[in-house]
């Protein structure tokens, strides 16, 4: 039923497919109307309610302009303030422009915030428990600072639990993020 061309990569997302922010099924995208094998599972912040997205919808930018819609809020942008009168993080307008727009968001248990470094945004790597993230304690302790009982958060997080772990990495120097987000 669909029509056939390669997948779209998310350079901000690179493991959308592998995580199921896609789920594959036939559908009739609301946005362009094809037949497509991939219908869209993650966030989408818009007045309207669309339940049939494909992902090139998504890497194109076209569902953003139709309904006017975000795939990550930019207010949950790590550095970026969504008051003109605030400073912000000086951050790549391109890149924040293609997570907002142009990339899937992902699932989380509050709102999904999206990790920077580098003045840049990081990619988002996946969901990951306390196992998950051990071989990268050392670069995470920034981020683990409020977390003072580091075996509890190891023992306790999980990439699909109450306390699940959101991974990212710079692009730029390779260092690994984590954000933390509990039900």
């Amino acid at each position: 039923m669909s029509v056939s061309s390669p997948l779209p990569h998310f350079t901000f997302n690179p493991n959308a497919y592998a995580l199921g922010l896609f789920e594959q099924k036939d559908i009739v995208c609301e946005c362009c109307h094809q037949p497509r094998a991939y219908s869209y599972t993650g966030p989408i912040y818009c007045e309207a309610d669309v339940d049939d997205l494909c992902p090139w919808c998504i890497a194109d930018g076209s569902a953003a302009a139709k309904w006017d819609a975000e795939f990550q809020d930019w207010a949950s942008v790590e550095g970026h303030s969504p008051d003109p009168a605030e400073a912000s993080a000086p951050l790549n307008p391109a890149s924040l422009e293609e997570v907002v727009s142009r990339s899937p968001g992902y699932n989380s248990w509050q709102q999904g915030v999206w990790l920077t470094h580098c003045q840049d945004l990081c990619m988002f790597l996946g969901y990951v428990g306390g196992d998950d993230i051990r071989p990268f304690l050392p670069e995470l302790r920034p981020d683990l600072q409020d977390w003072p009982n580091e075996v509890f958060l190891l023992r306790s997080l999980s990439a699909d639990g109450s306390l699940t772990g959101y991974l990212f990495q710079c692009r730029h120097c390779g260092q690994h993020r984590l954000h933390i987000d509990c039900d």
